[in-house]
């Protein structure tokens, strides 16, 4: 069961994704960043499809539990994408957008097949497909992540924002990496358990807020990106 605490954040949260959704429009970002103006978009949506379920069913049931995790591999797939998006505004002339778009794609292809080799050879208490795949997929961002911030050091970016958009996206898969981190230490470390539940919501908050942040920057505002 969710605390009181727990379903505000939740709210927030949904109420910022909604705010972001509505910048990109008011900015004239909606068709440069479509991918990621559409995942805060779903955000909301599934956020009120989660809360539903978990209201009328229950955390435990098993429609809370597919209501979760089928809208976080579409989630993650978007991501993905909106990543790809980024990418692709960030580089600039220096690398043609086919050239970024076939090694996303090829990423991609190849999560799926190691996510589908992965939960095939598992037994019967293995985790499903879409639990690999969304996993996998979040492993991938935080290596093409990597890679863009290295990018970004070390040349001059030619769009400003999807440069902050790279910040906030390097900070959100760090989050993750550390939430991740700390369930694998569950076992070894009873605390940790403590720390992974606060950084999973602060996970959650922290991709809104920080690309809300990165909309309504002064100098942005100024200067519309089309």
């Amino acid at each position: 069961m969710f605390m009181p605490t727990d379903q505000l954040l939740w709210l927030l949260t949904t109420v910022v994704e909604g705010f972001v959704a509505y910048l990109f429009f008011t900015q004239g970002l909606l068709r440069k960043f479509l991918f990621f103006n559409f995942y805060f978009l779903l955000c909301v949506v599934f956020s009120i499809v989660r809360y539903s379920t978990y209201s009328y069913f229950g955390i435990r049931s098993a429609a809370y539990y597919q209501a979760h995790y089928f809208s976080d591999i579409l989630l993650s797939v978007l991501l993905f994408f909106s990543i790809w998006e980024v990418a692709v505004h960030l580089v600039g002339s220096e690398c043609s957008r086919i050239r970024v778009t076939l090694w996303s794609a090829g990423a991609l292809t190849a999560t799926a097949w190691y996510s589908f080799s992965v939960a095939a050879l598992s037994d019967a208490r293995g985790r499903p497909f879409f639990f690999e795949l969304s996993q996998n997929i979040f492993f991938g961002c935080c290596l093409a992540m990597a890679l863009l911030w290295t990018w970004r050091l070390r040349h001059e970016p030619d769009d400003r924002i999807a440069a902050r958009f790279v910040t906030v996206l390097s900070v959100y898969f760090l989050l993750f990496l550390l939430v991740h981190g700390t369930y694998q230490l569950h076992g070894i470390y009873r605390s940790n358990w403590r720390l992974a539940a606060f950084l999973y919501p602060t996970m959650s908050a922290w991709l809104p807020l920080g690309c809300g942040f990165a909309l309504v920057s002064p100098d942005e505002r100024r200067r519309k990106n089309h």
